[in-house]
């Protein structure tokens, strides 16, 4: 195991630096919280408008995003532009392996027949996979899983992830891998099936991520991108390849873990079979494994050189800030940061999250009684619309079980600060918007302080920006530049930019941001004030262990 940049490497005499609450996204088969576009009731959705461009003499690209809780996927070309689009609900159960593959493919095939390409004798010219990390399933060497789809999310593997601390440490898993030790690590879930499953890791011939599974049914083909590979907890960050002794811990060698492919570099050709179970795709066509989806989606925005921070807004949220250097580990570590590489090899990345954003959000509609279904998001932006000038100085401890990220804290709960009778609805909708804005500048405050030097701006994504107000709230309560992108699938599109060089086309460019401003009703003096002053002071005042959320005024 190493715990740093081997000498003479480009890194090596660099400081060398966990993981985010909501690196795979959301809690699956959760409600689609209000901040997030609906779905429509019969679980697909097609996003295509009548009149999409046609993208004639321009090689259309395929992108297929595996999230927590919804799997998306486009047609697209490379300025950006979807011909096509869309979504079903995402199959987790852990006998879920055969029906995520079934409905990964089924939605690709929904967009590609949105996508008109049929009609014009056309066909993708390469598909990028992105989505989930952590998610994975053990198999055998015909394809089969031998045990349990393991989420990121499962509970399973907490008792190894902290005899793993025990054994090991902390500080050396973390210096090494750049993950913070827990059971949503793989390693965790392979000591688990060592102690609880032994005859399905004994059978085991390769652990398949879920876009590894896909990539399988298109190619026939097991291997992974180190985006994915950096966050098993099994992989030297610094080395580019498998830790042989921590897999030792977990009873595997690197034969049994999938090969790890270089960024752009694709895992084989679409086979026959392959084809046939995607009506549009044709034998040939290169698949890429774009990496995990909060860098996938980052790199899309533009989040390409250090200085740069994307914040992946959803049912979670990630905040990521690109440097040039990894952070130093024991400091990284203790504020709950992940790092590693970025999608496309470049920079190194830093992430921090939490699990309370969207589904934040989704609390309080609950909370205020807002029906559920496709309307309920709109309900919830009426609310934040009439709410008044903000800041509301009601202080939100956004905490359902735990914070990961700055300053971990496994025993914060929920908690409201200064509710008092003359606050309605509306203003306590806007008091949890502002809520995940301070938690977001937390973490991106703590990021800049690892890497020495402040964002030279933020760029915001994910389906919350689709609610007037709230990119508005990010704005006023952020000290830097903050640019929007619109487009709210930005990881299945930045999939299908980052498979271009696969078909030989250049690299694109990034997706079209704008600069946005606080509006009149927010105030970013008083704003600053707040998170200075109340904001900060609750969130690090000793937290009383609960036994789940809460809410107190104080």
């Amino acid at each position: 195991m190493n715990t740093g940049p081997e000498p003479g490497s480009p890194t090596a005499g660099a400081g060398s630096g966990g993981s985010a609450a909501p690196d795979g996204g959301g809690e699956p088969h959760e409600p689609v919280p209000v901040g997030l576009p609906p779905a429509p009731e019969d679980g697909r959705a097609f996003t295509a408008p009548a009149d999409a461009p046609s993208g004639a003499g321009t090689p259309p690209l395929a992108g297929l995003d595996l999230g927590s809780t919804r799997i998306k996927a486009v047609v697209c070309v490379q300025d950006g532009r979807v011909l096509g689009a869309a979504e079903r609900p995402t199959p987790l159960g852990e006998n879920d392996a055969d029906a995520l593959v079934a409905a990964a493919l089924g939605t690709l095939a929904d967009a590609l027949g949105r996508s008109g390409l049929a009609r014009a004798g056309r066909a993708p010219a390469a598909v990028g996979l992105t989505g989930m990390a952590e998610t994975g399933v053990p198999l055998d060497r015909e394809g089969r899983p031998t045990g349990p789809l393991l989420a990121w999310s499962d509970p399973r593997g907490a008792e190894q992830a902290a005899r793993l601390v025990r054994s090991v440490g902390a500080e050396a898993l973390h210096g090494a891998t750049g993950v913070r030790p827990s059971a949503k690590a793989p390693l965790a879930k392979w000591c688990w099936l060592r102690d609880e499953r032994p005859e399905a890791l004994r059978r085991m011939a390769v652990w398949a991520g879920a876009a590894d599974l896909v990539a399988r049914a298109l190619t026939g083909v097991t291997a992974t991108d180190a985006t994915f590979a950096q966050r098993t907890m099994g992989f030297d960050v610094h080395r580019r390849r498998w830790d042989h002794e921590l897999l030792a811990l977990g009873g595997l060698s690197e034969r049994r873990l999938p090969p790890v492919r270089e960024p752009g570099e694709p895992v084989g050709p679409v086979t026959a079979e392959g084809a046939a179970r995607v009506p549009g795709l044709r034998p040939g066509t290169p698949v890429v494994i774009a990496g995990h989806d909060h860098l996938v989606g980052a790199w899309a925005a533009g989040a390409r050189t250090a200085g740069d921070l994307a914040d992946s807004m959803g049912t979670a949220e990630a905040v990521v800030t690109l440097a040039d250097t990894p952070p130093d580990p024991a400091r990284a570590l203790a504020e709950g940061i992940g790092y590693g590489r970025h999608a496309d090899g470049r920079s190194w990345y830093l992430i921090a999250g939490t699990g309370s954003c969207g589904a934040l959000a989704d609390w309080c509609a609950d909370l205020l009684g807002l029906p559920p279904g496709t309307g309920r998001h709109e309900r919830f932006g009426a609310l934040l619309a009439a709410a008044g000038l903000g800041p509301t100085g009601v202080v939100v401890e956004p905490y359902f079980t735990g914070r990961t990220a700055p300053a971990p804290d496994p025993h914060r709960s929920l908690a409201l600060h200064g509710l008092g009778p003359g606050d309605g609805p509306a203003r306590l909708a806007l008091a949890v918007v502002e809520a995940t804005a301070y938690q977001a500048r937390w973490m991106a405050e703590a990021q800049a302080a690892l890497v020495g030097a402040p964002p030279r701006r933020t760029l915001l994504l994910g389906g919350p920006v689709a609610q007037p107000r709230w990119p508005r709230v990010k704005a006023a309560v952020g000290p830097w530049p903050l640019h929007v992108l619109a487009e709210h699938r930005a990881p299945a599109v930045g999939a299908a930019l980052l498979a271009a060089p696969a078909a030989g086309l250049p690299a694109p460019d990034p997706l079209p941001v704008t600069r946005l401003r606080p509006g009149p009703d927010e105030d970013p003096a008083r704003y600053a004030a707040v998170y200075r002053d109340a904001f900060l002071p609750a969130v690090r005042r000793p937290a009383v262990p609960s036994g789940g959320p809460e809410s107190r005024r104080s």
